[in-house]
């Protein structure tokens, strides 16, 4: 492997690019618990990265993650057709999600994640 492609992975392994802040991402409520009927309001924001993909999650009895919204962008959410629950993105790096009355199909842990393309770098994509 040639020395500046070690240096790169390196340098994306340990996160230190010059200018470049370590990214978070933060869910809130951290823990919820909700009754069938109740409103739910969940919050994701994204700190130290510039218009990153977002994407909710739920994951039903230990089961796989089930993708159930993803934002390219404000304003840009596409659904995986789920009646229940809203999402909304006004700002780049804030998405929520939400239900005005739960149904008991929509139980399961929620987890908000991101990603970044890197197109400048020639790399396609870093999930975190």
């Amino acid at each position: 492997m040639a020395p500046a492609m070690l240096c790169f992975l390196l340098a994306l392994l340990l996160g230190k690019f010059p200018g470049v802040r370590p990214q978070t991402i933060h869910q809130w409520p951290v823990t919820s618990v909700q009754l069938r009927g109740s409103p739910l309001s969940l919050e994701c924001t994204v700190k130290g990265t510039s218009n990153p993909n977002l994407y909710w999650y739920r994951q039903v009895n230990g089961g796989p993650l089930q993708l159930l919204f993803y934002s390219f962008g404000v304003d840009q959410i596409e659904s995986e057709g789920l009646q229940n629950l809203l999402t909304s993105r006004t700002h780049e790096s804030q998405f929520f999600l939400s239900s005005k009355k739960l149904l008991l199909s929509d139980s399961g842990f929620y987890l908000c994640a991101w990603s970044i393309t890197l197109s400048w770098a020639g790399l396609t994509s870093v999930q975190k």
